[in-house]
């Protein structure tokens, strides 16, 4: 990235070039760069009137179109970074990310606002407009309490799910979110002939590819309706239909695309490179894919959202039933090292815990405690962020990925602190303990089952309808059970959760006498 370039400057040259192509398509309207360009101006000045200055946190909560498209641009060309907020999650998660970013400004569309209006009614709201033919209208508000102090060069802020219960601010700046698009341009040969498919939330660090990717080289953005990103057969329609050639999903996407809709997969025939991670990819789902498309490009990639990508392992052809796929080698402009619990390096082929550093890697988190304990100093004086996942290196110098060190796992996707699960669950009236398990799952990576006691079962029936108000869906339990007696111990008197996974392992769970399924 050149010194002072920034994700504003990517949007303006494109537009500058290829005014008249097409830079945003979300299968009601499509955006030409040129009225991308023209809507980011608008809404810019429009947030600069309302007193938004650079390093701000403007709040972006909204469904994904080009609406949203527009509005992050236009945040980010303000000079503030923006903080996207999932339109499909509880208002409760919502609060307490404002609660953390405590931004200038608040961005809505019609849907959001309404349910602020039910949370914060001393919330004030203006309309906005958008600045390009067929939008629907924006809403902002100013929040009372103070704003948090300018974050020299922010992007943006995601966050993912915290160990207290309380989400993780991660702050990317324009210099590590460029990085990444650096990488993503020239290791895909991203090119203005490009149609990259969106399948992602705005909220989830893949869109960071999707959006800066495309606007970097002049390609379009493709984002999928929520009607079809449910169903196998509208999910590979969406695809055919738009022409899409670069894809980058979840692996649990994949996976769920080969076991459901594996007849369909052929008509992906225009895609030329897909990439995948976030997950334990299987040689099963590789070879369903390759074979169905022939000559694809198909990159497996490693990296918490606090380094955007930082290892990546191209798959060239078909893999053996009981290959274990690397994560590869380490990105250009990053650095890795694999350590023990002293820091200190392991020996090749050693377990250890991945430490990341570099031109990708977050500013830090909101939180400067957070931080804090995220970052580790080696003996030769290096800071690096502690990822907490566990790999090996294999001869050939490529990382495989183990585990984690910690209760965090990945379901659908997306990062889960099972602590935050038994928190929201513990807050709940009538829950005396609590466990969250994961079980591995062929297509979402892991499933979630809660193990609660009660004084009065009765008090538990609506555990379900409460965590929906409370925490996002990746984050629900696929299972409750009420446990009539004690959870089970260990011999130093804590819960014994290894016990428990197995127990929610087992096909005939329900017809364990001492479990009454809840959900």
């Amino acid at each position: 990235m050149a010194p002072g370039r920034s994700l504003v400057d990517d949007l303006r040259a494109t537009a500058a070039r290829h005014g008249d192509r097409p830079a945003v398509m979300d299968g009601t309207i499509t955006l030409t760069y040129e009225a991308l360009d023209a809507g980011a101006e608008h809404i810019a000045g429009a947030l600069r009137e309302l007193g938004v200055r650079p390093g701000d946190c403007v709040v972006w909560h909204g469904a994904k179109n080009a609406l949203a498209v527009a509005t992050v641009h236009g945040i980010l060309r303000s000079g503030a970074g923006y903080v996207p907020v999932d339109p499909d999650g509880p208002i409760t998660r919502a609060e307490l990310i404002v609660g953390c970013s405590r931004p200038r400004a608040l961005v809505a569309d019609a849907e959001a606002r309404d349910q602020w209006r039910a949370v914060m009614p001393q919330l004030v709201w203006q309309s906005l407009t958008a600045g390009f033919e067929g939008a629907d209208a924006l809403w902002c508000a100013i929040p009372q309490d103070a704003p948090r102090a300018p974050v020299a060069d922010l992007a943006y802020v995601l966050h993912t799910s915290g160990s207290t219960g309380v989400p993780k601010g991660v702050v990317h700046t324009h210099a590590s979110a460029s990085a990444f698009v650096d990488w993503s341009v020239q290791e895909l040969g991203l090119a203005e002939r490009d149609v990259i498919i969106n399948s992602a939330p705005l909220h989830f660090d893949p869109t960071t590819l999707h959006l800066f990717g495309a606007a970097r080289v002049g390609a379009a953005v493709a984002l999928m309706p929520a009607s079809a990103a449910p169903f196998p057969a509208a999910y590979i329609d969406f695809c055919r239909q738009v022409g899409g050639t670069v894809w980058y999903a979840v692996t649990s996407t994949l996976a769920w695309l080969t076991r459901r809709g594996k007849d369909l997969l052929p008509e992906l025939g225009t895609l030329r490179a897909a990439v995948v991670g976030g997950e334990v990819l299987q040689p099963d789902d590789v070879n369903v894919l390759l074979a169905a498309v022939p000559g694809l490009r198909l990159l497996n990639v490693y990296g918490p959202t606090e380094s955007n990508v930082c290892t990546f392992h191209e798959i060239r052809g078909m893999q053996s039933a009981h290959a274990v796929i690397p994560i590869g080698r380490v990105l250009p402009g990053a650095e890795i090292a694999v350590v023990d619990e002293r820091l200190e390096p392991v020996k090749q082929g050693s377990a250890g815990q991945l430490l990341v550093r570099g031109a990708m890697l977050m500013e830090g988190y909101l939180d400067p405690d957070q931080t804090a304990r995220a970052f580790v100093r080696t003996a030769d004086g290096r800071s690096w962020y502690a990822s907490g996942d566990l790999v090996r290196e294999t001869p050939s110098g490529e990382l495989e990925f183990i585990g984690r060190e910690d209760a965090q796992i990945k379901s659908r996707g997306f990062r889960v602190e099972l602590g935050e699960i038994e928190r929201h669950l513990r807050a709940l009236g009538g829950v005396r303990e609590c466990v969250a398990v994961a079980t591995p799952d062929a297509v979402f990576s892991n499933l979630i089952t809660a193990f609660v006691t009660a004084d009065h079962p009765d008090d538990v029936k609506e555990l379900p309808d409460l965590l929906r108000a409370r925490l996002p869906h990746y984050m629900i339990p696929q299972r409750i059970l009420l446990v009539t007696d004690e959870l089970p111990r260990n011999s130093n008197g804590k819960v014994d959760r290894k016990v428990l996974a197995e127990l929610a392992a087992r096909p005939t769970l329900g017809e364990i006498p001492s479990l009454t399924i809840i959900r």
